[in-house]
């Protein structure tokens, strides 16, 4: 088949799958059928939901710092000594936290960053192995909020 006979029909069939389309599209379905009444719109705009109260989040932060600090002992006994018992003077250690928490006050997300000096992944990850999802009490909307876990 040669080009133009190609365009030709192509042509020929976009113009009847339009003519088909388009009529089938513009005859009604029964001929004595009225369109139906739009249902009358309310004049009044709905009613705005109040906003939330708004979120101290001084409050949220010192919830989840004292959640992580209620797993520090552990966490030091169980990541820092057994790393730093044969050392003379136990190095510093911070490691800061980033917890994001749902409405509901349920951890959604955590980071984690060595802020000291001298750093040590094999204590902070056992950090992140052993410290389970915090809870804190309902924020009402999510909230974040840095918290610094340091040894000793």
């Amino acid at each position: 088949m040669s080009t133009p006979t190609a365009i030709l029909l192509a042509g020929v069939l976009i113009a009847l799958a339009l003519f088909f389309g388009l009529r089938a599209t513009n005859t009604p379905a029964t001929p004595s059928a009225a369109p139906a009444a739009a249902p009358a719109a309310d004049p009044s705009p709905p009613p705005v939901p109040p906003a939330p109260p708004p979120v101290d989040l001084a409050v949220s932060r010192q919830h989840a710092t004292n959640a992580l600090a209620y797993h520090r002992g552990t966490l030091r006994q169980d990541c820092y000594l057994p790393l730093v018992a044969s050392e003379a003077v136990p190095p510093a250690l911070d490691i800061e936290f980033t917890f994001t928490f749902d409405p509901a006050g349920v951890q959604a997300m955590r980071g984690v960053v060595e802020t000291s000096a001298e750093s040590r992944p094999t204590v902070t990850q056992c950090v992140l192995d052993k410290l389970p999802p915090l809870r804190i009490p309902a924020p009402g909307q999510v909230v974040s909020a840095v918290v610094v876990l340091s040894f000793p």
